[in-house]
């Protein structure tokens, strides 16, 4: 071993996209800032973050067991969107069922306001929905007028699980 005295911080999120980008910067600033491991470890158990998503389609829930294959048809057909969290043990925790883009972005709001939002920073992951999620910040924005607002397009896994026309929301909280 080249560095025997070297400490690794070992960090299971539970959490997967945007939510992750906001516990990464929280690192990094508190590194920047001079902290040691076992500061940035304190800074980072204290730092309270959640993660809300809206699916346009449940076939990942059922492909998951969540839903049965029918009910995941159904609901593409009828237009029904999912809005669920990352649950506290890594889970994805369905939420509630919508119909139309008004009614899931007034939920995903009314989430956001439920799970304690401070209105500090809010990254939006989309999978092909910016249109969506820019009314999306747009609502936030009039809620929260000094939440810093990042909107991004999903990659990798993210994509996969959020499918065309999913977004991903991850922002502070208290």
């Amino acid at each position: 071993n080249d560095h025997p005295n070297r400490r690794v911080l070992v960090v299971d999120s539970l959490t997967a996209g945007p939510e992750m980008a906001l516990m990464a910067e929280r690192v990094r600033d508190l590194a920047l800032e001079g902290k040691d491991l076992d500061e940035i470890e304190a800074g980072l158990k204290g730092y309270k973050t959640e993660l809300l998503f809206a699916l346009e389609s449940l076939r990942n829930f059922a492909n998951n067991g969540r839903v049965s294959k029918a009910a995941a048809a159904a609901a593409g057909l009828l237009g029904i969107r999912a809005i669920g969290r990352a649950s506290d043990v890594g889970t994805l925790e369905l939420l509630s069922k919508t119909r139309g883009e008004a009614k899931t972005l007034d939920g995903v709001m009314g989430y956001l306001k439920q799970l304690g939002c401070i209105g500090g920073k809010i990254y939006i992951d989309h999978c092909f929905a910016e249109e969506t999620v820019n009314k999306l910040a747009f609502k936030i924005k009039a809620e929260y007028p000094h939440a810093e607002i990042v909107i991004r397009p999903t990659r990798g896994l993210c994509s996969f699980y959020a499918e065309l026309g999913g977004f991903l929301v991850g922002f502070e909280a208290e």
